[in-house]
């Protein structure tokens, strides 16, 4: 795999690596973990540690995440959001709170975005980010 910079690995990508252990997500995301660096925020790292069925699975997320880089949002993270979220709603667009966090984290460190979910492609369109796409990547 070539060298693709930092990147900023969505809940959603770490739920089918979990998951789906044959699946294009989990190849290309174990290979960037050797690789390494892969970022995580705040957000995601809740999400995916507070996802485990057990104790034990959740204390082996926490050493997974501990290992990874963590991008701290912008100190106007909140106002930020708000924008977003208001010029998306006049587009009709319904954006969680949680995915805005995720893309302004991105935009503001500069760093890609790998994720399946959908509603980012709506959120890319008032909020430039750059998208991992690991079909690109993969030999």
């Amino acid at each position: 795999m070539a060298d693709v910079g930092l990147v900023l690995v969505d809940t959603s990508v770490w739920v089918r690596f979990l998951r789906v252990a044959h699946s294009l997500e989990a190849q290309v995301l174990d290979t960037l973990l050797v690789a390494g660096p892969v970022a995580t925020c705040p957000p995601i790292r809740a999400e995916v540690i507070s996802s485990a069925s057990t104790k034990r699975e959740c204390d082996r997320l926490l050493g997974v995440f501990d290992a990874l880089v963590m991008l701290e949002p912008p100190p106007r993270v909140w106002e930020l959001i708000a924008e977003y979220r208001f010029a998306l709603a006049r587009r009709g667009i319904h954006a969680s709170l949680v995915d805005l966090f995720i893309a302004v984290t991105a935009h503001t460190h500069r760093v890609a975005l790998w994720t399946l979910d959908d509603d980012f492609t709506h959120i890319v369109e008032v909020l430039p980010f750059n998208r991992f796409h690991p079909r690109s990547t993969v030999k």
